[in-house]
């Protein structure tokens, strides 16, 4: 397994299911790369290496878990000669505004300029600065790559920009909210604007920038919205291995995982997995989610589809990283207690879910519970918090790397 050796780091912390979906695209590609903690960051973790991939995930808290310290050495680490590369949430990272690193001149989309909720493929052709830029070798220009729930880039005025692709139209496939926009006559677009209270119509994206990049010192800033690092897509992945190669050669490759080479997992964690998958199940009889795309089914709006698919998906991975007997007992049974009320409680979270969406009123047992794990928007707290979190974790310190747990919500 690939360690500290590998000339790329994978930033960890407060990606979960983005950190993961990085991990393996890269792995499965043949690119030689490292998880490592924002703390180990801050302490000089970058030290030797070429390229640090940011992946998605909210800026803010990766902002907050690198804290100071965290974000100089970032700073300097590009300064002098190394590469970031942002995928989404990583991108938003690396722009100059309130919850970024600072590293371009160069906030988000505002106001009518932004279109939330979309995911899927959309058509991305070069930019104006792209056309012969390494990203390209070997595809067909546009290219359909997948975006899930990208922010917005706001239009590049400072010098030095360069924008290497841009927007084209939607793919067929392209979801906006729960809307799949080729079964969306386009006239009804104001009707299904006014109902969901949010723009929904993409056309606005076309000739926008998706990928852009800019020199800062000695280094070099890429940042995609598109999410080149999903596994399984073909196209996605050679742009990827493109600007790996292109970036730091032929030696930063290593074999491709070999899934057939995995070993058998720790009792303990496949009965955790077979927990996560059962409640996922729960969801899909429910109708809060439907199957969409092996990396990223389609939740109905007002359901918590991401959090329920990151625990799962999180947790197949621990049971996938781990073997039978006592090296992983330790972890493995801090996981199954915290993860316990997750167990207990989701159920019933689920169904106050499904009663809200239909517009029914939860038990008042189940709805509290609802809030108690979801009190707003966009917030996640309670149980599923620490569960998700301690997952995190325990991912990374499978792959050998410390970390410290910290109790959140």
């Amino acid at each position: 397994m690939v360690r500290e050796a590998a000339p790329a780091r994978l930033l960890w912390d407060q990606g979960g299911l983005w950190s993961l979906m990085a991990l393996e695209a890269c792995r499965g590609l043949g690119l030689a790369i490292a998880p490592i903690s924002a703390a180990s960051l801050a302490a000089g973790g970058l030290e030797g290496a070429r390229l640090l991939l940011v992946p998605g995930g909210w800026p803010a808290r990766k902002l907050k878990a690198l804290g100071q310290a965290g974000g100089q050495a970032i700073r300097e680490f590009v300064s002098g000669g190394g590469i970031y590369l942002g995928f989404c949430g990583g991108a938003g990272l690396a722009l100059g505004v309130e919850d970024g690193l600072g590293l371009l001149d160069l906030g988000r989309a505002r106001g009518q300029e932004r279109l939330p909720g979309l995911s899927g493929p959309l058509w991305v052709g070069p930019g104006p600065q792209g056309h012969d830029h390494p990203l390209w070798q070997g595809l067909t220009r546009p290219v359909s790559l997948p975006v899930w729930w990208p922010a917005q880039f706001a239009q590049p005025q400072a010098a030095g920009l360069e924008v290497i692709a841009t927007y084209g139209p939607p793919a067929p496939g392209l979801c906006t909210a729960d809307l799949r926009v080729d079964q969306v006559d386009p006239a009804d677009w104001p009707a299904h604007e006014a109902a969901y209270g949010q723009r929904l119509d993409p056309a606005c994206l076309a000739g926008r920038p998706a990928m852009l990049q800019a020199r800062r010192g000695r280094g070099l800033v890429f940042l995609s919205y598109p999410h080149l690092d999903t596994p399984g897509e073909a196209a996605a992945g050679q742009a990827l291995k493109n600007l790996w190669l292109a970036w730091l050669g032929p030696g930063a490759s290593a074999p491709p995982a070999d899934p057939a080479a995995e070993r058998p997992p720790h009792p303990l964690a496949q009965a955790l997995a077979g927990q996560a998958q059962a409640l996922w199940r729960q969801g899909l009889d429910l109708g809060l989610w439907r199957p969409r795309h092996p990396q990223m089914p389609l939740w109905r709006r007002g359901a918590r589809g991401l959090e329920f698919w990151g625990l799962y998906r999180l947790s197949q991975a621990v049971a996938r990283a781990t073997e039978p007997g006592a090296a992983h007992q330790a972890l493995l049974a801090e996981l199954a207690a915290v993860l316990g009320p997750v167990w207990q409680e989701g159920p019933r979270v689920l169904a106050a879910q499904a009663a809200r969406l239909a517009g029914q009123e939860p038990s008042p047992g189940a709805a509290g519970l609802e809030r108690a794990w979801f009190p707003a928007p966009r917030q996640l707290a309670g149980p599923l918090a620490r569960g998700l979190a301690l997952l995190e974790l325990a991912l990374l310190r499978l792959e050998g790397q410390p970390g410290v747990w910290r109790e959140s919500g």
